[in-house]
């Protein structure tokens, strides 16, 4: 390949991870702000942090149904398709938010249609892509492009706030809906073409899910994964209301999420660039256990900006990496044709437990007047998951794409 053919495929490739990068921050706007939103709601509605944090359990159980069908279809008819159908019903049904009026019916019936409008803009869609076009630069790829989520995690709380205290937490929810949208249409209708299959490939269709689904590595994957997600979005929508409990104001606390968001990018990127050269357990060891430590500067802040910072950027690192460690062993060891279905059966599995972890944190904190008794429900939870990421077996093949029954035999063989 000339110097010539080798800028053209660059200069086609390379846009998706970024494009990739902007929209997942969409999918991520409402779970990622609704720390701000929370004290806003709550208070207007008399509500409960537990009941605030209801719908968001809603909205991954839904998960559950509409992400699968979702990734099935996706992989059958591509990608970009998928994604300028989905864009504009996305926006309308997170805007749709704002019409609650009090009933918990009524936010539980929201929840449900904007959970329906996200089918064509899930995190698998935007990946799809990415993973479809890019090989031996596909760890850093991924990681441009899931850094969506850290700049998902920066942006949301610090626009929402600003946005709050400007017009209201009603016309948030639209403005920060319509101003994505905008964005991404045009960006996805222009740049957003991944490679198309060889048609050797793609004549094959798609390959059966069963030896991926019943293998050892997707099972370790699943629980370990599952097991930190519920953890790590526990903390992550408490942690303004943490840092609020110890002194903090609104908008030093969307600061501090602000922070989880940036390192979660620094992680993200850097954690990429080392699974394309290092391997993988050393990174996901560390990776999953820096909750721990996270909780404990947490418990042991009482108002330090300093301490509370310094577990905001362990937050977002953890985040980073360990989404990027998920992704990329997906990638890798099981059939690329059907990434979106299997990185979506990730996500529905972490969608469950995730579910669970802000919806116990809120709990807890209702039920005791503070956050250290979800501490010692979490921690062994960490802990276990650290033990089941370093469990996964290792692939024997270490180059070229290992389908997915060569992959069920060689690991659990």
């Amino acid at each position: 390949m000339n110097k010539s053919a080798r800028f053209v495929e660059w200069s086609r490739s390379w846009p998706l991870p970024l494009i990739a990068m902007l929209g997942i921050t969409g999918p991520a706007a409402y779970t990622y702000s609704s720390g701000i939103f929370m004290g806003e709601i709550t208070r207007e509605f008399g509500w409960t942090k537990t009941e605030f944090s209801s719908v968001l359990t809603l909205l991954m159980l839904l998960g559950i149904v509409i992400a699968p069908l979702s990734a099935r279809f996706l992989d059958r008819v591509g990608s970009r398709r998928i994604l300028l159908v989905g864009i504009i019903p996305f926006a309308c049904g997170l805007s749709l938010l704002s019409l609650v009026n009090g009933a918990m019916w009524q936010w539980w019936l929201l929840g449900t249609v904007f959970s329906i409008c996200t089918f064509g803009v899930i995190p698998a869609a935007w990946m799809s892509g990415v993973v479809q076009s890019f090989n031996a630069s596909r760890g850093l790829a991924m990681a441009i492009g899931l850094a969506g989520i850290g700049i998902a995690t920066a942006g949301w709380p610090i626009l929402a706030a600003a946005l709050i205290e400007t017009i209201g937490w009603r016309l948030t929810y639209p403005a920060m809906a319509i101003g994505w949208a905008v964005v991404l249409l045009p960006l996805t209708w222009l740049f957003y073409r991944p490679q198309k299959r060889p048609a050797p490939i793609a004549a094959q269709g798609l390959p059966a899910l069963g030896p991926i689904v019943w293998s050892r590595t997707f099972w370790l994957l699943m629980s370990s994964g599952a097991l930190f997600a519920s953890v790590q979005l526990a903390l992550i929508i408490h942690f303004v209301p943490i840092a609020g409990l110890q002194g903090i104001s609104l908008t030093a606390a969307a600061g501090m999420a602000a922070v989880i968001g940036v390192f979660s990018i620094v992680g993200r990127i850097g954690t990429g660039l080392l699974l394309d050269w290092v391997p993988t357990k050393p990174i996901a060891m560390v990776a999953f256990s820096l909750p721990l430590a996270v909780m404990g500067l947490l418990s042991a802040a009482d108002g330090s900006m300093l301490l509370l910072t310094l577990a905001a950027a362990l937050l977002g690192f953890a985040a980073g990496s360990e989404t990027d460690v998920v992704a990329f062993l997906c990638s890798r060891r099981f059939d690329v044709r059907v990434f979106g279905t299997t990185y979506t059966l990730f996500q529905m599995g972490f969608s469950i437990s995730a579910s669970l972890g802000p919806l116990l944190a809120g709990w807890r904190f209702d039920q005791s007047g503070s956050y250290e008794s979800y501490y010692l429900f979490a921690a062994p939870m960490i802990a276990l998951a650290t033990l089941l990421i370093m469990l996964v077996p290792g692939a024997r093949k270490t180059s070229g794409e290992m389908s997915a029954i060569d992959e069920g035999m060689a690991l659990d063989g």
